[in-house]
């Protein structure tokens, strides 16, 4: 199968929708089939040597930080496309580069997938400088789709003002995604709470859940001992641990604020908190408040390859993020046999409530004492990482690479079937 990745988010970036375009790539590739890459030029200067990676030139921060907005598409890139011959296209970001991989598959009779990685519904409310870019995608989707007048005038409809910008935001990003997204052949939800939601905005396009697989990560005794010290973590601490970008949308602050209810009970408590982001000070600055500010540590970026040398310090996996919609992170921790406390339970299959993990509610409090429940029973925390281990071992990248290899052939027959009606 010859298969067309488009995405607004790549390498060199590391998150989320990168390192699932990677994990499925590497399988993919590994299984006979050939995967051409198309995205964003993270710089003028930037040199390609991927032979199957075709980049387009951007620029930096127009709606966040690390966002990188295409300036154009040369007609050469199309002509580039027809020589590839692509079976089916699978988009994975409704931006630029996505919504080009979406324009060509419709209008070359081409089986369109895409996958819903990022609950935007949810970020808009975190991220309220995206509204221009809201506002486009709802007045672009019916041309790019052909979805026709009518579609157009429902979405200069939906353009009009709303005195509350994040209800507005979200109105625009619900209709400009359904559209694009009942065009598709396929449309694969992450986890159980994404599939619920494209349910209800009434999705017409088939949808499977499919998370992105996951192996487990290299552990090394030095590095380990290097992040100890380099962190100030001594052999007697017990350590929360949370991975992911530093943003208000991931509910940060919710954690910062339990843990004063989990060092006033277990004075050698220490969270650690590995990422970066936009809200980096902010955070700093609400731990300070606190009054343990010494014990919560903001560690900034790691690369992903030494990530396995970090859950290797921690006693319990705190995630208390209500926004995302897989949580890749959840299940690297339930690889490296950490027990596991998180809010959102259905953005993972991974975390099974008293088996490996606990559900808080969205408290500080309760959250406190999620973790100090995990804390509290050292044989149990023991028993539940074993069982996280093994729920994990059944979500592996060639696991998961089988089952979408399963659901693309599902996608072309459905696409001839659709041409025969």
């Amino acid at each position: 199968m010859r298969i067309g990745l488009f995405s607004d988010r790549y390498l060199p970036l590391i998150d989320g929708v990168t390192y699932s375009i990677e994990s499925f790539r590497i399988e993919l590739e590994r299984m006979g089939h050939e995967v051409f890459i198309f995205a964003p030029k993270p710089g003028f200067r930037y040199k390609e040597e991927a032979p199957n990676v075709f980049r387009f030139p951007s620029i930096k921060g127009l709606f966040f930080d690390d966002y990188l907005t295409t300036l154009f598409f040369p007609p050469q890139v199309a002509r580039k496309i027809d020589k590839l011959d692509l079976d089916l296209i699978h988009f994975h970001t409704p931006g630029q580069v996505g919504l080009m991989g979406v324009y060509y598959a419709l209008h070359n009779d081409i089986p369109l997938v895409t996958t819903y990685h990022t609950d935007l519904y949810e970020y808009v409310k975190h991220y309220p400088a995206v509204l221009p870019g809201s506002i486009a995608l709802s007045l672009l989707t019916p041309l790019i789709t052909g979805g026709g007048l009518a579609d157009f005038r429902a979405g200069i409809a939906s353009i009009k003002p709303e005195r509350n910008v994040d209800k507005w935001n979200q109105k625009l990003v619900q209709r400009g995604l359904t559209v694009m997204h009942n065009r598709c052949d396929l449309v694969i939800a992450p986890s159980r709470k994404i599939e619920t939601k494209l349910k209800h905005w009434k999705t017409t396009a088939p949808i499977a859940i499919l998370p992105t697989g996951i192996n487990e990560l290299k552990k090394d005794a030095k590095l380990r001992k290097k992040f100890a010290v380099q962190f100030g973590i001594e052999a007697s601490d017990e350590v929360i641990l949370f991975v992911g970008r530093i943003g208000t949308e991931k509910n940060i602050g919710m954690l910062i604020d339990a843990f004063p209810h989990v060092v006033h009970k277990h004075s050698k408590a220490k969270l650690l908190l590995v990422g970066t982001g936009d809200d980096v000070e902010m955070f700093k600055e609400q731990a300070a408040g606190t009054g343990y500010d010494e014990r919560v540590v903001l560690t900034g970026a790691i690369p992903h390859d030494q990530l396995g040398s970090i859950y290797a310090l921690a006693d319990v996996f705190a995630f208390p993020s209500i926004a995302d919609t897989q949580g890749l992170v959840i299940n690297e921790a339930a690889q490296a046999g950490l027990p596991i406390v998180l809010i959102d339970k259905d953005i993972t299959e991974v975390v099974k409530r008293g088996q490996n993990g606990y559900v808080a509610k969205n408290t500080a409090r309760d959250l406190a004492n999620k973790i100090l429940m995990v804390l509290e029973d050292s044989k149990k925390a023991a028993a539940m990482g074993k069982v996280s281990k093994e729920l994990a071992a059944g979500f592996t990248s060639g696991v998961q690479a089988a089952k979408l290899v399963r659901l693309y052939e599902k996608a072309m027959v459905y696409h001839a079937s659709k041409k025969a009606n």
